[in-house]
């Protein structure tokens, strides 16, 4: 999120504000455009925009608000008491002029075209509408630079897309702070693109609009002389190469226009004067460069972006897919993916033609997914996104590709699956290859048309024959039409032709090499030698003749030997094993680090560097050698340096022997002259080792790869190890993925092991074959458990319960799906309650059986305790002569003694959950004893009723037993006591 600026100086009447006229008036004919987005209960924030807005500013507004369709209200006229502005509800048709406001109808979407307002009848459901997306992603495409973004408060994320929309074609966008909206969840999900520039509460806006909107770098009247001022070719390669500096990224060859637009953007953003001080700003603030960064690697995309291209692409990869084998690859590279959409986009479309095939012919699919920017991977890698997507995908494809959550959508398994995101530069890195269809959607348009030159054929290596290749509907091959059949020339779909000629147009990529070969396949190891042959062999010619054709060899920046004149044989050696022509592994010894370092310095010099009187020892005799290197800058040659060796012959002995003295001193002197030598000898080499250590720490990895790629350039000489260097380049991606699924993974793991050990609960985790795969430490007093029992039968554990065999239960309960309890003791006395229930996975599958063990022998002893005074109470009931009868709630018997089974002629067993009510009215006489008797059972009351039996009147009484707490208990007692 953009860092929050300082607030601006209000007035008293904030109606007016101090602007400059000559910066407030906007002369020329084009004017900017702003729409304005919300809900219904974003009303006060237009009201504070527009009282603190003024009237002359130059702009036109358009307000696009949620309205039910239903609508009758006017909100053209509440607006009108906000602003002195004209407030107008908007008509098909109608023309923008500036300082206006214009306000979209109820139950209608609006766009934008040549300054006209178009009114269109609704498409989508009203829960899947969304008229601020609609209108700021047309505002985008017929305002470009001049269209502006505004967010206000709302519910859901309408306006998320439209600010990826806005932002591609360099507009600005401000949302409300978050802290003052009603509904904060529109300015939050705007705020999650990291595309927003401000972040203001609706009184600050205008000020920071009106500033924003005229500065220099962005007013259209500003002279060409001020431009030229600000945009000056030092200034840019300044702040290109502190970009390069702290991302590690080189933007030099994305096209200037696209760089310096982005850089005004942030210049007016900060309100500074010139690119000179933005230079300063930059140095001062490392954190702009980060946002300069991702102002220049903004990725907008969308589900089904031109849903007629899909619609169209769709019909080839149904054919494409018909045409393959059985588990046969479908591979498929997204490149400059962004945030995700596109790749998820094809995957849909791929499983939509998997529908059209017969399963056991389904091929094997393969899409990676590539950008530069690494926050997007990982959004795409996460797969959520909000639920404004409603309006790009149809509900089918929502329902069964989508997970519907509050306000998002998150991708389902089966399709993230497919998919391996990676962070990529498809300028350095090399290419994913053996392609069926690549996709390189308005990535193109950013770059120079030199690079686009290099890049075309890297593509058509890539894929292969009657591949396809998907671009966007602003990009073209350019003139590589040997290469590529437009198969759909409106949405540029081509199809790769089978011919080679690709080979030779792309060896010097991905490096800055000016020459390009004949078209033809060449071997990497053989180019430099076919250069030599064909190109620079007079040139060499000439200069070995300009200095008396000495015994010299040409060596590329490897040292590999391209070309060798005289005799050399004194100086270089074949090395044993491999032969292998390269200057370090053949010079002599006395010979090898004296080589390395005159190359490191000439290159490094940019002028011949010579080294003389260098000692070879041949048998007892010395020769001494002069070694020059000089670094050629012929045509052809560039690069190329070129060593030569002079022969000074041997060094002659002295035939009468020196002095002593005399015989020291030069013996010293020679020391001298060979410590010297050595030191600067040490130097070099330290020097060009830290700086070949620098290089390659950055450059070996790509560099190797890329090598690898190129080694073999047509198609009837790929070999295993290209497929295997593809295979290596998967495996990388995706092994990054899997160590975060593996860390991930261990967290949850752990998360589990504290659960289950908190809980106290014995627990044991089977397979489908009843062997264990996890047990928590209460168990291992159930059973005679050890670590290394985990994958063996739970049968072959011997367990500490009293004859229970459960092995039936836990295959009733993977079989029918039922959850089964019981109660077991073990032998020590203790009652456990043992719960079986099915193992189920995430995507419910049966795996297995749940087992948990719960302690309850407590609860067993006060079982039996409350069964013995249950016993107790029926005994003491039994021999009380009186008729008695206990009920439960329901009045139905649950206990009567033997005096009411002989006043009722009943069996204990006939007595028992009969109603007591229902069993008494067959011995009531009349019906008035009956409704006297109805009346007061089920009462609180205690009256006595007198029935009459066949053997004499008795007194009827219900009464509710109580508890030990004198609480009301879910038991009555009947007595029947016989009438004196």
């Amino acid at each position: 999120m953009p860092e929050k600026p300082v607030k601006p100086l209000r007035k008293t009447k904030p109606a007016v504000i101090a602007v400059d006229d000559n910066v407030v008036k906007n002369k020329g004919r084009s004017f900017p455009v702003v729409a304005i987005g919300g809900s219904a209960g974003a009303f006060a924030s237009f009201k504070l925009f527009f009282t603190h807005m003024s009237a002359e500013s130059g702009m036109a507004f358009v307000i696009i608000i949620h309205l039910d369709p239903n609508h009758k209200g006017h909100v053209a006229d509440l607006i009108k008491t906000f602003t002195v502005m004209p407030v107008i509800e908007a008509a098909d048709g109608m023309q923008l002029e500036e300082n206006k406001v214009y306000v979209i109808p109820a139950n209608k979407d609006m766009g934008l075209h040549n300054r006209r307002l178009l009114l269109l009848n609704p498409t989508m459901p009203n829960g899947y509408r969304q008229p601020i997306d609609y209108f700021l992603q047309s505002l985008a495409d017929d305002q470009w630079n001049r269209a502006v973004g505004i967010i206000f408060s709302g519910m859901g994320s309408d306006g998320e897309t439209g600010v990826r929309m806005i932002k591609e074609k360099l507009g600005m966008v401000m949302v409300q702070d978050p802290q003052t909206a009603q509904y904060n969840s529109m300015p939050l999900a705007a705020i999650s693109t990291n595309l927003v520039d401000y972040v203001l509460s609706p009184e600050e806006m205008p000020v920071k609009l009106i500033q924003y909107m005229n500065h220099p770098v962005l007013a259209e009247e500003a002279s060409e002389h001020v431009r030229q001022a600000i945009q000056n070719s030092n200034a840019i390669q300044k702040i290109l190469m502190l970009l390069r500096s702290h991302t590690g990224h080189d933007f030099s060859l994305y096209k200037k226009s696209t760089i310096t637009r982005r850089i005004d953007r942030r210049i007016a953003y900060h309100q500074i004067a010139d690119y000179a001080t933005y230079v300063t700003f930059l140095r001062e603030n490392p954190q702009e460069t980060d946002v300069l960064f991702n102002e220049l690697l903004i990725g907008v995309t969308k589900f089904f972006r031109d849903s007629a291209a899909f619609d169209s692409l769709k019909k080839r990869l149904n054919l494409l897919m018909k045409d393959k084998k059985s588990n046969e690859p479908v591979r498929i590279w997204v490149a400059g993916c962004s945030t995700g959409e596109e790749a998820y986009s094809i995957a849909m479309l791929l499983m939509e033609s998997l529908d059209e095939i017969e399963k056991n012919d389904w091929p094997k699919l393969q899409i990676f997914a590539t950008d530069l920017d690494a926050e997007a991977i990982d959004h795409a890698r996460a797969g959520y996104y909000y639920d404004n997507i409603a309006a790009d995908v149809s509900p089918e494809r929502l329902g069964k590709y989508f997970i519907k959550n509050e306000h998002t959508y998150q991708v389902r398994k089966e399709l993230r699956e497919m998919i391996v995101f990676a962070q990529h530069n498809l300028i350095k890195d090399a290419p994913f290859t053996r392609l069926d269809l690549l996709c390189c959607r308005n990535v193109m348009i950013y770059l120079t048309t030199e690079l686009q030159r290099k890049i075309i054929p890297v593509f058509h290596y890539a894929i292969n024959p009657k591949g396809l290749m998907f671009m966007g509907p602003a990009e073209t091959i350019g003139g590589f039409t040997d290469m590529f059949t437009s198969v759909d020339p409106k949405w540029k779909i081509y199809e790769r032709k089978g011919s080679n000629v690709s080979a030779g147009k792309m060896i010097d990529f991905p490096f800055n090499v000016a020459r390009q070969l004949p078209a033809q396949a060449v071997k990497a190891d053989d180019m430099d030698k076919i250069i030599i042959k064909r190109s620079v062999a007079d040139t060499f010619n000439k200069i070995l003749l300009e200095h008396h054709t000495p015994a010299a060899v040409l060596v590329n920046d490897r040292g590999d030997i391209l070309y060798s004149n005289g005799k050399t044989g004194r100086f270089l050696e074949l090395p044993h094993g491999e032969a292998i022509m390269n200057i370090h592994r053949m010079a002599r010894e006395e010979l090898r680090y004296v080589i390395g370092n005159v190359i490191h310095r000439a290159r490094g010099q940019k002028e011949p560097v010579v080294v003389d009187d260098i000692k070879l020892k041949e048998e007892r005799q010395i020769r001494l050698v002069s070694l020059k290197a000089s670094v050629l800058e012929d045509t052809g040659l560039q690069g190329l340096v070129l060593l030569v060796f002079d022969d000074k012959g041997l060094l002659k002995r002295k035939k009468k022997a020196r002095a002593g003295g005399e015989q020291k001193d030069v013996a010293v002197e020679e020391l001298e002259k060979e410590l010297v030598y050595t030191k600067q000898q040490l130097n070099s080499t330290i020097e060009q080792m830290e700086t070949s250590v620098e290089e390659l720490k950055s450059t070996n990895e790509e560099l190797q790869s890329t090598n690898e790629e190129l080694q073999s350039t047509n198609e009837e000489s790929l070999t295993t190890k290209e497929e295997m260097q593809s295979l290596n380049e998967e495996l990388m991606t995706i092994n990054m993925q899997y160590q975060a699924k593996t860390d991930e993974l261990t967290r949850i793991n752990n998360d589990m092991k504290n659960l289950l050990d908190s809980t106290e609960i014995g627990t044991i985790f089977l397979d489908n074959n009843l062997d264990i795969l996890r047990y928590t430490p209460q168990v291992r007093k159930l059973f005679n458990l050890i670590p290394t029992d985990i994958g063996r039968p739970i049968l072959h554990v011997v367990s500490n319960f009293d004859n229970s065999n459960i092995e039936d239960d836990i295959n009733e309960v993977i079989e029918k799906l039922v959850v089964k309890e019981l109660e077991v003791k073990t032998k020590n006395d203790e009652w456990y309650r043992v719960r079986i229930m099915p193992y189920r996975t995430l995507d419910n599958f049966i795996s297995g059986a749940v087992i948990t063990f719960t302690l309850i022998t407590q609860y067993k002893e006060l079982e039996q305790n409350l069964q013995l005074l249950r016993k107790y109470a029926d005994n003491f009931v039994d021999i009380l002569e009186v008729p008695i009868a206990v009920t439960d709630q329901m009045l139905k018997i649950t206990h009567a003694n033997a005096a009411f089974l002989q006043l009722t002629k009943l069996h204990a067993e006939e007595a028992m959950q009969k109603p007591v009510i229902a069993l008494l009215n067959n011995y009531f006489k009349n019906e008035k004893q009956i409704g006297l008797f109805n009346s007061i059972v089920g009462t609180d009351d205690q009256e006595i009723v007198e029935l009459e039996f066949d053997n004499g009147l008795y007194r009827f009484t219900v009464s509710q037993l109580k508890g030990p707490d004198r609480s009301d208990s879910k038991q009555f007692v009947v007595t029947l006591i016989k009438s004196s």
